[in-house]
């Protein structure tokens, strides 16, 4: 039987292989020149090779501490990010007729703040001060004096730099949040000094370390940004905050992004854990972009399967001919 298909492929033209090579390699090139990511996460090592940690961010238990949780390490002033290691094409304006990413986020994950109460300035045993997920430029790293309120995002002092569209989870009220909420939602532009939108977040168990589960969705035809959180452990989904925003993130941001978690504490402190993170994008392109992806880290190794059979119809087609 392998003689003879030995001889039928031996029989085929050499410009037959060499479009059967063609057609088989470019679905796993437009993969990557259109900047479309998917990708399910449920279980987190140091070595897990798609998320980039940085400062104190870790894993350990199978999830994402972004403000460590090691014993002998203070919990106080304290910034991490975990960040997907490759960009995300978010706009594309090759064709003069601008397009913007659709896409889709879900993670699991819970602030701990150890039975402290809740985060206000007036009381030295309460908690502070949350995470966000967040978009940035790509090659974006935690700006110094990030801590504390700034969550990582922005240096504290000036936000005349700062460059992200971030949904933060905040659970201290700091002299620019609105006077009636502690623990809040909000979606920021650019500074978390002046929040979109900010939903208190009533519900919560953070004293316990309830888990939460976060839908991000952004649609690109409406350029609607909408968040909702749900308790994980309310199967009726009474227990949910919702809040949305209608954002033209080219506005905001350029073509090739960040993007990720990223968490800080001060003078007070919680735990900020990723349990899982679920993240998916479309962006429609022209046949012959304009812009080519940012120098990026290489991809996770090719199935050895899948690579082993691409090398044989190159064989195949030189031998062809």
């Amino acid at each position: 039987m392998k003689k003879a298909e030995n001889m039928y492929l031996k029989s085929l033209k050499p410009e037959f292989l060499f479009i059967v090579l063609l057609l088989y390699t470019l679905p796993m090139a437009a993969s990557i020149d259109n900047g479309n990511i998917h990708f399910t996460l449920t279980n987190f090592t140091s070595d897990t090779p798609s998320i980039e940690f940085e400062n104190d961010a870790t894993a350990s238990g199978g999830a994402i501490e972004l403000t460590t949780n090691q014993n002998g390490k203070a919990l106080i002033y304290r910034v991490g990010r975990a960040t997907y290691y490759q960009p995300m094409h978010l706009w594309d304006n090759s064709s003069g007729n601008l397009r913007l990413a659709d896409f889709t986020t879900q993670f699991s994950f819970a602030i701990n703040s150890l039975n402290k109460s809740f985060g206000d300035r007036a009381e030295d045993d309460s908690r502070a001060d949350g995470f966000a997920f967040f978009l940035a430029p790509y090659g974006s790293k935690i700006p110094p004096n990030s801590g504390g309120a700034c969550l990582g995002l922005q240096t504290c002092d000036s936000d005349a730099n700062s460059k992200f569209v971030a949904v933060e989870f905040d659970t201290f009220r700091n002299l620019w949040d609105p006077p009636t909420m502690s623990d809040h939602v909000a979606i920021d532009l650019n500074s978390v000094k002046a929040s979109f939108h900010p939903v208190e977040w009533l519900w919560n168990d953070i004293e316990n370390g309830g888990k939460v589960d976060a839908f991000i969705t952004y649609n690109s035809s409406t350029k609607n940004l909408s968040v909702l959180l749900r308790d994980a452990d309310d199967l009726t989904h009474q227990n949910s905050s919702s809040l949305s925003a209608i954002l033209d993130l080219s506005l905001y941001l350029p073509e090739w992004v960040t993007f990720g978690f990223s968490g800080s504490t001060g003078r007070l402190s919680e735990l900020h854990t990723i349990y899982s993170w679920d993240f998916s994008s479309s962006l429609q392109v022209s046949m012959n972009p304009t812009s080519n992806p940012p120098n990026v880290a290489p991809g996770p190794p090719i199935n050895p399967k899948r690579k082993s059979k691409t090398w044989l119809w190159v064989v195949l087609a030189i031998a062809g001919g």
